[in-house]
C-alpha cells in the first residue's frame, strides 16, 4: 500500500513538473502554485458536503447494486459537483490576478488544482481499499488535472483574448460530460462500460500533454513565451519590454 501511495504522489510531482519546465514565459509566483493546490486540496469538504447530501448512497455502496437510473443520475450529479468545485474556486481567485496572463497558465494552474483534489481523494481510496487501488494508478493519474485544465484553458482564453464567457460554460459542460461517463462506466460494473472509462482515462491523460504543447504555442505565436528575443527572459523569467537580446537583470540571452 506504500508502494501505491508512493506512485500517486510521484506521478503527481512529475506532472506538475512537467508543466512548469515547459512554461517558458514569466515565472509563476510560488505563493499561486501552491494556493492552486491548495485551492484542490479544500474543494474536497464542499465536494463531500454536496455529494452526502444529492448522490444516492445506494449508488456509493459496492455491496449494493443500485439501478440504472440510479446509477445514471448519481454519475451526473458526481461530475456536476466535482467540476465545479474544483474550478469556481480557483477561478474567482485568479481570473484578474496579474500573472495569469498566458494560455499555458490556464494549464498549470487548473492542472495543480486537479492533482490538489485527485492526490487525496486517492490516497484515501488507497487507505481504504489497498490493493485493490493498484488500478487506479493507471485509471486515473492525470483524470482530475485534465479536466479542470480543460475549462481553466477555456478561462484564460476569453481573458486574453476578451471573448464571451459562454465558452467557459460549454467547457464545463464537456467536462462534466467527461466525467460522468468515466463514473457511469465504473459505476455500472459492465466490463464493455468499465473498458471505455479506462479508455477515456486514458485519453484524458494524453490530452493535458497535448494541450500544454498547444497552449505553449498559442503562447510563443503572442510573444508570451520564449521565441526569438521573447517579452520575458527565458532563464529568469525577468520582464523583457524592449525585446533586448540579453536580459538586463540575468544577463543571459532573452
Amino acid at each position: 500500500m506504500i508502494i501505491i501511495l508512493y506512485v500517486f504522489i510521484g506521478l503527481a510531482w512529475a506532472l506538475a513538473y512537467y508543466l512548469l519546465e515547459k512554461d517558458k514565459g514569466e515565472r509563476e509566483p510560488t505563493s499561486a502554485l501552491w494556493a492552486a493546490f491548495g485551492f484542490g486540496v479544500l474543494s474536497l469538504i464542499p465536494t463531500g458536503i454536496f455529494e452526502f447530501l444529492l448522490v444516492p448512497t445506494e449508488a456509493l455502496d459496492d455491496t449494493v447494486t443500485a439501478s440504472t437510473g440510479v446509477t445514471l443520475y448519481s454519475a451526473a450529479m458526481i461530475g456536476v459537483i466535482e467540476e465545479v468545485c474544483k474550478f469556481l474556486p480557483l477561478a474567482f481567485f485568479i481570473y484578474k490576478k496579474r500573472y495569469f496572463n498566458e494560455h499555458t497558465d490556464g494549464i498549470i494552474y487548473f492542472a495543480l488544482a486537479g492533482l490538489g483534489f485527485g492526490l487525496p481523494e486517492n490516497i484515501m481510496y488507497t487507505l481504504q481499499y489497498g490493493g485493490e487501488a493498484f488500478a487506479r494508478i493507471f485509471m486515473t493519474p492525470f483524470f482530475h488535472s485534465a479536466t479542470t485544465a480543460l475549462v481553466g484553458y477555456a478561462l484564460v482564453r476569453a481573458k486574453l483574448h476578451k471573448t464571451s464567457l459562454w465558452y467557459v460554460v460549454v467547457a464545463m459542460l464537456a467536462a462534466i460530460a467527461i466525467h460522468g461517463m468515466y463514473d457511469f462506466g465504473l459505476m455500472s460494473g459492465i466490463p464493455m462500460l468499465v473498458l471505455g472509462s479506462l479508455g477515456l482515462t486514458g485519453a484524458m491523460s494524453v490530452y493535458i500533454f497535448v494541450i500544454g504543447v498547444h497552449a505553449k504555442k498559442v503562447d510563443q505565436k503572442h510573444g508570451l513565451s520564449v521565441v526569438g528575443i521573447n517579452a520575458f527572459c527565458r532563464s529568469c523569467g525577468y520582464p523583457n519590454p524592449k525585446r533586448y537580446l540579453y536580459c538586463s537583470h540575468c544577463g543571459k540571452h532573452a
